[in-house]
């Protein structure tokens, strides 16, 4: 089976959730699937992503031209023709389809998330939905988020793919909610969490300390920083948790500034936030586990996620987690995380003062959390994607 694979959301160099799970699961896909063959495609006029990949033994990096890897296994297309003539053309013309621009046979397409796309009518389709917080609160995007998403034609891709992936079963629910999907059409599979992130103190730690400036003693919160995330509840929680114990905890951000930042940049500009608030902007991927380790807690209340990644690393990581108690963040985080109102601050500031109170606690959850860490992995998810696409073609 020849398995065509959109990736040109990969083109930035700063890859956020979307960037890091279509990575993450590509890697372990070829480290499993040792039968079917892949045709990764790319367009832009920037260089591609150089994006290493383990399979049968051997790393194959992708050049920047049209070309393959030895062997046929992995082929990686790339059109260089500027992405907004692109888009433009296929929204009003709708064509070509995504398979033209290949010119060869594919028996199946991977969309790893939504996109401007035309798909054939004779090619079965297998789409990942990651959540559907651009249609439940389009209030937290920009103008130009909203209209991205509406040149998409999401309606017409989820009822066109052959089979839909959803990373839990809180958005599986609002797929077939919000779009009369048939359940039997989509598919929970969760994210997986890097090897990297572990418990265990590296020799390179303390140098991203330093590096990063980290304070003594911090919250922690990692993804972008954007109005879904609730930053400024969380800014709230922290200031009246350390008013009210005296503690000198700090906060860190680590993020790019996202959409629709600018109540939270304005709330930083005030004098009762300077000195215990840190905004990293983007992390690079190989320091976050030494982040992750360095932190009294990871928060993140943000009101609406499809899964929260975040969650799993701190956890793999050996730091206990705060988080919300809607969408899909319960079932990430189990029994082994404090839940909280993400509309109410002064419910974080109870929780941090539960936890960071009681190192029983913090111990309590940093074992739970290892453990159920554990049962999320990249193979395991490769392996029920790999289901998804076989079942797709029949």
């Amino acid at each position: 089976m020849k398995i065509l694979v959109d990736i040109r959301h990969l083109a930035n160099p700063h890859q956020s959730g979307v960037g890091q799970y279509t990575t993450e699961l590509l890697r372990a896909l070829f480290e499993i699937d040792h039968e079917n063959e892949y045709v990764l495609f790319s367009s832009g006029t920037k260089t591609p992503p150089d994006l290493p990949f383990v399979r049968g033994g051997e790393l194959a990096s992708f050049p920047p031209y049209q070309g393959g890897i030895e062997g046929g296994l992995i082929d990686h297309i790339h059109l260089p023709t500027p992405n907004k003539f692109l888009n433009l053309r296929t929204f009003f013309f709708r064509h070509p389809t995504i398979n033209w621009h290949v010119r060869d046979s594919i028996d199946l397409i991977f969309l790893p998330n939504l996109n401007i796309t035309t798909l054939p009518k004779d090619i079965p389709t297998v789409l990942t939905l990651h959540d559907l917080s651009w249609k439940l609160y389009p209030e937290f995007y920009s103008l130009k988020m909203r209209t991205w998403h509406k040149a998409t034609r999401a309606h017409e891709l989820i009822q066109q793919s052959s089979a839909i992936i959803t990373p839990s079963r809180s958005t599986k629910q609002d797929v077939n909610r919000l779009f009369s999907v048939d359940p039997e059409r989509t598919h929970v599979v969760p994210h997986g969490v890097s090897p990297i992130f572990s418990p265990k103190m590296q020799a390179q730690d303390h140098g991203v300390r330093s590096r990063l400036k980290l304070p003594k003693k911090f919250a922690l919160f990692v993804g972008t920083i954007e109005p879904r995330k609730n930053l400024i509840a969380l800014v709230e929680g922290v200031k009246e948790y350390r008013g009210r114990t005296r503690d000198d905890l700090h906060l860190v951000l680590a993020g790019a500034w996202g959409w629709k930042s600018h109540d939270l940049r304005r709330r930083l500009w005030k004098r009762d936030t300077q000195g215990w608030i840190h905004q990293l902007s983007y992390v690079d991927p190989r320091d976050l586990p030494a982040l992750y380790r360095s932190a009294a807690v990871t928060v993140w209340p943000s009101i609406y996620e499809g899964f929260g990644l975040p969650i799993l690393e701190s956890m793999a990581s050996g730091t206990p987690v705060i988080t919300s108690h809607t969408s899909s963040m319960s079932e990430v985080g189990g029994n082994a995380a404090i839940y909280i109102d993400p509309y109410n601050s002064r419910d974080i500031a109870d929780a941090l003062r539960g936890l960071l109170g009681s190192s029983t606690l913090q111990m309590q959850l940093k074992t739970l959390g290892l453990e159920r860490a554990k049962t999320f992995t990249w193979q395991k998810a490769a392996s029920e994607t790999l289901k998804v696409f076989v079942n797709a073609t029949r």
